[in-house]
């Protein structure tokens, strides 16, 4: 795709090879959804390297060209509705596109990307409860009370644990289930921003390998975030801190937005770091399998993010890049 990436007209031709690899990218989700589901979250990488490469009109056409042959066996595999919800992350490539065209630095792009995001799947929950005629909302907590229930009642006739455990079992459920309608936007909030991000980085990264002098943003490593963006922490601690009911509730979905901001923030500071003490690749691998798997390891990343508001992790390398220039 890369090769022929730079000739627009490439774009025009209906089964071009272009065509058939955004074809074979959008139905595969559709075609064996066990086994690539999760490409359905991923899926405006496709749509902002091609706009990118081809630019707005070729890459548009190919995007509409290759669309329309998915479309083609989506409807005859039965499969429309999945093929519909993966249309929703074509907005988020194009609002992607849009950032990179005004010259948006990644925090401004990534904003742009969540708001983007957050109303189209809005608007296609909000079309599909009223064709279904039910609220997508509460069929979501519904279905959570649901698995919780049928989770406890699973443990509950293994005859071998003991009657103390199943208590202690039974306790965690009921206040998991009274926590989680609490939660529920803010833990919502952030998949549209852990969505938005995955998109960015893994677009961004493969145009920085495949056409560098398309990508609109340097490597992950330089990513920051604004210093005012320090205080939504701020403000969630305090109304969580000094909030009762809803207000504590809000607090509780904005600590957990700003935690996942600072933890992208952290993760760059992290990688800038393996990056400058030129730490080998394969003990990066294992720096970031540990990191995944202790279960403090995003909290410490989230602190490191914070912490580089003052301490600014990444100056030196900047001042040393001003250097050599």
């Amino acid at each position: 795709m890369a090769a022929q990436g730079t000739n627009p007209s490439g774009a025009s031709a209906f089964f071009s090879g272009q065509t058939l690899m955004v074809a074979t990218v959008y139905f595969l989700p559709v075609l064996v959804p066990a086994l690539f589901g999760w490409m359905n979250m991923v899926l405006a990488v496709p749509a902002f390297y091609v706009l990118r490469v081809f630019g707005t009109r070729g890459g548009t056409t190919l995007l509409r060209n290759g669309l329309l042959l998915a479309a083609l066996i989506a409807l005859l595999l039965n499969q429309m509705g999945v093929f519909l919800f993966s249309l929703t992350m074509l907005p988020l490539g194009y609002s992607l596109d849009r950032s990179a065209a005004l010259g948006e630095g990644p925090a401004r792009a990534g904003a742009r990307g969540a708001i983007t995001l957050a109303a189209t799947w809005i608007i296609f929950w909000t079309i599909y409860g009223l064709a279904a005629g039910m609220n997508p909302y509460s069929h979501l907590l519904q279905l959570l009370d649901t698995g919780f229930t049928q989770t406890f009642e699973a443990y509950k006739s293994n005859a071998d644990l003991p009657a103390d455990v199943l208590l202690d079992l039974d306790r965690v459920i009921t206040e998991l289930k009274l926590l989680i309608p609490r939660i529920l936007p803010g833990v919502l909030a952030c998949m549209v921003l852990m969505t938005v991000w995955m998109n960015m980085v893994a677009g961004n990264t493969l145009l920085l390998h495949r056409n560098p002098e398309k990508a609109p943003w340097s490597g992950y490593s330089g990513w920051q975030l604004p210093d005012q963006v320090v205080w939504l922490p701020i403000v969630a601690l305090v109304l969580t801190l000094v909030g009762q009911g809803r207000i504590r509730d809000a607090g509780i979905c904005l600590l957990l937005v700003a935690g996942l901001v600072y933890f992208f923030q952290g993760l760059a500071v992290f990688i800038h770091l393996l990056e400058r003490w030129k730490v080998p690749r394969y003990l990066r691998l294992v720096f970031y399998f540990l990191l995944v798997i202790q279960s403090y390891g995003l909290i410490m990343l989230a602190v490191l993010g914070i912490s580089d508001v003052w301490i600014d992790f990444r100056r030196r390398g900047r001042d040393d890049q001003a250097g050599k220039d």
